[in-house]
């Protein structure tokens, strides 16, 4: 029997909910994650990556949030609706997680060493926590003396090592990354995605790389999820959704990231604006702004549809015999 995957989402739909509106934030959400795969998630701002990477850990705001069908499992563990005291199993290891602005989550008035040595005291309580410090901080690049430094007083990419460091002392078998390069300078990106990738070599760690820049999980992932509008619309091995992607609102990225131009010379944008997320949606997120829409895909959300055997996705256009009976249906209906 093959082992359970590491992480697996399935069919997860979350909404954040108040007096006044529901937010349907994931809608039938499905991501796995097998031991020491590095799996990207990208997508425009909005779509959905990081309220993932926080159902994942129990991070969601529980007064809000309310995961409505689906399982999210951990090491074959459902951690679907834990207790707040049964997450701490689960947050830092298995699991870590490092987030997209360490100056936000690093205590200003504390001293780095002193932040590292929390993680190893929680999650190693038999190590020499001084020594074990100046190995993470070694681990990740840094010199010792940054351990008597406060946050403030090192650089973006060296705050962001110490969110490293503070994330791998929990041993953890999969790493989140959300989004670990912005507002770094190209330079800083390229030493911490290598960094990211030495790391996971030592550790036999996972990862999943949670950005909106198609490089940078090009170049790190060996499978990568799209999603838009709260769904994963496509997913697969990295080199087959590059050289061949299937849906139009992934090939539209593409076209984007690659700042391809149009035949007036301006640069290939997706037309028209994301679904309102307070709304309910029948049928394919992106139909309205898709050039290539059929009239089913405004009615009806399409089945996964395997192109390859590491290679799915959610479109009308892929699926021949749905879409026949799909047309079959409206014409009944008119």
């Amino acid at each position: 029997m093959s082992n359970p995957a590491l992480l697996d989402i399935v069919d997860v739909s979350l909404s954040y909910r108040t007096r006044r509106r529901v937010v349907r934030a994931l809608q039938a959400v499905n991501l796995s994650i097998a031991e020491g795969e590095a799996v990207g998630l990208v997508g425009e701002s909005g779509s959905g990556k990081s309220t993932i990477a926080r159902a994942v850990l129990g991070l969601t705001p529980a007064h809000v949030a309310r995961i409505e069908s689906g399982s999210i499992r951990v090491a074959g563990r459902d951690v679907t609706h834990l207790s707040e005291d049964d997450w701490a199993g689960v947050r830092g290891h298995p699991i870590a997680i490092v987030f997209q602005d360490p100056l936000s989550y690093l205590n200003p008035v504390m001293r780095v060493g002193r932040q590292i040595a929390e993680s190893v005291e929680r999650h190693a309580p038999g190590l020499s926590v001084d020594q074990r410090v100046r190995e993470l901080l070694e681990q990740v690049k840094l010199p010792a003396t940054c351990a008597v430094s406060y946050p403030h007083e090192l650089s973006g990419g060296m705050r962001q090592r110490v969110l490293l460091a503070i994330a791998i002392a929990c041993r953890p078998k999969l790493l989140i990354a959300d989004e670990p390069t912005t507002a770094l300078d190209v330079t800083t990106q390229a030493e911490i995605l290598a960094l990211l990738k030495e790391l996971r070599t030592q550790l036999n760690m996972a990862m999943l790389l949670i950005s909106h820049d198609l490089g940078i999980v090009a170049s790190a992932c060996d499978r990568i999820y799209v999603m838009y509008a709260g769904r994963t619309i496509e997913w697969g091995r990295t080199a087959s959704i590059f050289e061949a992607p299937a849906h139009p609102y992934t090939i539209g990225l593409m076209h984007a990231a690659q700042s391809d131009r149009d035949r007036d010379g301006r640069f290939v944008t997706i037309g028209g604006e994301p679904p309102n997320p307070t709304g309910l949606q029948a049928g394919c997120p992106f139909a309205a702004r898709c050039s290539r829409a059929l009239p089913q895909c405004a009615e009806l959300m399409p089945q996964p549809i395997a192109l390859q055997p590491q290679h799915t996705v959610r479109c009308w256009l892929y699926d021949v015999g749905q879409s026949a009976a799909a047309a079959g249906c409206n014409g009944a209906r008119s």
